[in-house]
């Protein structure tokens, strides 16, 4: 009888270390997987070559037609993110025409879709676009406006 409490002891302190193993494990795993999201973020920040600026600014035309709501969520001189109601397809060339609040005269950018995916909002899509070629004067405009 003695022997059967020992060994039903002994059982049950290695099952409890074996569940705090497991725990320290799953600990682990998730902080490591967070330091490599955040990793992943500064790289990838990092690896932008120009600022971007969230502007939430309504597109007044989008490959010569009217916008229709369309708006650049984020601008940088080298690129955009928009809110489309439809999805371009990829590597396709698009026209964009806005005005920054800064700014009343009409900015006339062109560039290439990059992404594109559905947006929360229901027949909406975020589109990346790279532009073909640097707009100082946006990048100049937008830091201005910051101040």
């Amino acid at each position: 009888m003695a022997n059967q409490k020992k060994t039903d002891q002994k059982n049950a302190e290695q099952a409890e270390e074996k569940a705090i193993r497991e725990a320290r494990r799953a600990r682990n795993y998730l902080i490591t997987r967070e330091l490599l999201e955040k990793m992943t973020k500064q790289q990838a920040e990092k690896r932008r070559k120009a600022r971007r600026f969230q502007i939430y600014r309504e597109i007044l035309e989008v490959n010569g037609k009217p916008g229709n709501g369309a708006l650049i969520i984020d601008l940088s001189m080298n690129g955009a993110r928009l809110r489309l109601p439809f999805s371009p397809p990829f590597m396709s060339q698009i026209k964009l025409k806005f005005t920054l609040q800064s700014d009343a005269k009409i900015q006339s950018v062109v560039g290439r879709v990059i992404w594109s995916r559905r947006a929360i909002e229901r027949d909406w899509y975020e589109v990346g676009v790279q532009f073909y070629q640097n707009y100082w004067e946006i990048d100049q405009l937008l830091r201005l406006a910051q101040r």
